[in-house]
């Protein structure tokens, strides 16, 4: 079987009568292989972006797995002008660089400060690196959408969101019987521990493949635990800051395996123009916590904590209960509110 580093050389052997302009490697990237290159043809004058799965290619006729697009002179040659003045850190490499989600990237392109440009990294583009960002979007938009998502976890890091990234990657992990303290840090299981014996896990419901649930620490935060019992694999997030598996999932998990199971409420926004039965079909419902002031406090489809006005701007009132307490503390609550406007 023919490795990474093998396909690759085949492939600038394809294309050795071309002019290589720059060419991106994603290693073991979210357990793709990815390589892309952009090379200008000597005989038509035209430049191409081609890019390959390396774990699709299983034999030496490369011509095979090639796709590609046509770019335009004119976009390279704005490119030139624009990193002609970039003082970019031409030949970084990570200190701690693996072999799991790495990146290369090589570009024939001058900067101010080099000639070249030769980087290589694992995850997000560090920050000071931010000049590439434009040479990444600019290869991603010529790409399929599929590969969008490549993109975004590339410029995590400059964005200030890697915890969105780093906890929707998928893991080989039984929910319910392989040892959870193998996840987590030692002072993370015992917090995660204390959290749950103090039932601070608010809410916690299961939609399809999915765990829901709110956690009360020093505000209000949202996991979700995606899980698939079939193939014992398991993604998580958490609205929280912290950039690894916090204690406030350890929480959840612990409650997912000892049932301890407390649903949402659920609101919906009146609409004529279905029945309220077909709506619940189609899930226009949305996951409600409470009430906070003058609003709804209520999950969206983002994971996130957001507030929805109780009164429109009419100062009129629209939405329906569907699923309260068994002690109806939200109607409770809402009649309270209303009464006092």
């Amino acid at each position: 079987m023919l490795k990474s580093s093998e396909k690759i050389s085949l492939i600038k052997k394809y294309y050795k009568k071309d002019n290589l302009f720059l060419e991106l490697k994603l290693l073991n990237y979210s357990g793709y292989n990815l390589y892309i290159i952009l090379t200008e043809s000597k005989k038509y004058n035209v430049f191409k972006l081609c890019w390959f799965d390396l774990n699709d290619i299983k034999d030496k006729k490369i011509d095979k797995y090639i796709s590609q697009q046509y770019i335009n002179s004119e976009i390279i040659n704005l490119i030139e002008k624009t990193y002609s003045e970039y003082p970019v850190d031409s030949h970084y490499i990570d200190k701690f660089l693996t072999d799991k989600n790495t990146v290369i990237f090589n570009a024939n392109l001058k900067t101010k400060i080099a000639d070249k440009i030769n980087v290589s990294f694992n995850n997000y583009i560090p920050k000071n690196l931010d000049n590439l960002t434009e040479l990444f979007i600019f290869i991603f938009k010529n790409m399929p959408r599929a590969y969008e998502g490549f993109l975004y976890k590339l410029l995590a890091k400059i964005t200030g969101n890697t915890e969105m990234y780093e906890y929707k990657e998928e893991f080989d992990f039984d929910l319910f019987n392989d040892d959870m303290d193998s996840l987590f840090h030692y002072h993370i299981s015992e917090r995660g521990k204390k959290y749950y014996e103090e039932e601070r896990v608010k809410f916690l419901e299961k939609f399809d493949d999915k765990y829901f649930a709110i956690v009360e620490g020093i505000k209000k935060y949202v996991v979700i635990i995606k899980y698939d019992d079939k193939e014992k694999k398991t993604q998580v997030y958490c609205s929280c800051p912290c950039e690894f598996y916090c204690k406030h999932i350890y929480a959840v998990m612990m409650s997912i395996r000892n049932h301890k199971f407390n649903n949402f409420y659920k609101i919906m926004y009146e609409n004529d123009s279905k029945s309220l039965l077909e709506r619940i079909i189609d899930f226009e419902y949305i996951l409600c916590i409470g009430l906070v002031g003058k609003n709804f406090e209520i999950v969206n489809n983002y994971g996130e904590i957001e507030l929805f006005p109780i009164f429109d701007k009419n100062n009129e009132y629209h939405w329906v209960i569907l699923e309260d307490s068994a002690d109806k503390l939200l109607q409770n609550e809402l009649n309270k509110f209303i009464k006092n406007q």
